[in-house]
């Protein structure tokens, strides 16, 4: 079943922009990725007077155009009920995620985008559907909250959500699935993310990556600690070899008898 991603939010608040910005990583991670956007009611992607517009606008209920590079199919209503997205959806070719810009009160796991400047209400306590805020202001909110000046980490977590397939698909570099294990993931408050990495590197060059982030971070990994580490699923040392495509594991020291 294909995953479906909602981003959701008034007007101006930057949900093109994110989404955009989003793609991008998705693409580059190898997931195969398709947009629902909702328009208003007059919009048009045909060009007023060629010949596809032409026979549009003279009644035709379906005009299709099509070349070497593209094809577009343009369907007309004719006084029909607007479709529902379930009902839009049966038109997209496969793809591992379809995200949906608008749509905002459709019952599917949605992002908040929201900007406090913009003086709108938030949609989240009306809303069972969001599942985390994405600001770009520090919010007291029980949802996780995302920076929106950092579409890296909206793409992973989309990807945490749905536990979605990465590969090394893109074109610069490669990514690694990183997992969090036992007192580690509650430390981290995750289970597990991607990293990407534009070269091979050792473990102990990876945990150096991680303790780049902050104190949390450099107290976990400390150089001085005692974490076990695998490499696809097989122990490691500090000198393995860590490149794109890898899953990385990390646990921490077992206590007790």
């Amino acid at each position: 079943m294909t995953a479906i991603m909602g981003f959701a939010g008034y007007s101006g608040a930057g949900k093109t922009t994110l989404i955009e910005q989003v793609i991008q990583h998705l693409v580059q991670w190898g997931i195969r990725v398709s947009l629902i956007k909702h328009a208003h009611h007059e919009f048009d992607i045909d060009v007023p007077g060629k010949d596809s517009w032409r026979h549009r606008k003279a009644g035709a209920h379906e005009v299709m155009v099509a070349s070497d590079q593209r094809w577009a199919l343009m369907h007309e209503h004719r006084g029909a009920p607007e479709p529902e997205l379930a009902q839009l959806m049966v038109h997209l070719a496969h793809c591992d995620l379809v995200l949906v810009e608008g749509f905002k009160r459709d019952p599917i796991p949605k992002l908040e985008i929201w900007r406090p400047e913009h003086g709108a209400p938030r949609l989240t306590p009306g809303d069972p559907n969001i599942i985390a805020l994405v600001t770009d202001t520090p919010v007291d909110c029980a949802l996780p909250c995302l920076d929106i000046n950092d579409p890296e980490s909206v793409a992973r977590f989309i990807i945490r959500h749905f536990d979605l397939v990465v590969s090394s698909a893109g074109k610069e570099g490669g990514v690694v699935q990183v997992r969090y294990f036992a007192r580690l993931r509650e430390t981290l408050q995750q289970d597990g993310e991607i990293i990407v990495l534009d070269r091979p590197v050792s473990v102990s060059q990876f945990m150096a990556k991680l303790r780049e982030r902050g104190q949390v971070w450099r107290d976990a990994f400390s150089e001085s600690g005692a974490l076990r580490v695998a490499v696809n699923q097989e122990l490691a040392t500090l000198d393995t070899r860590v490149q794109a495509g890898d899953e990385v594991a990390f646990f921490p020291p077992v206590t007790g008898g």
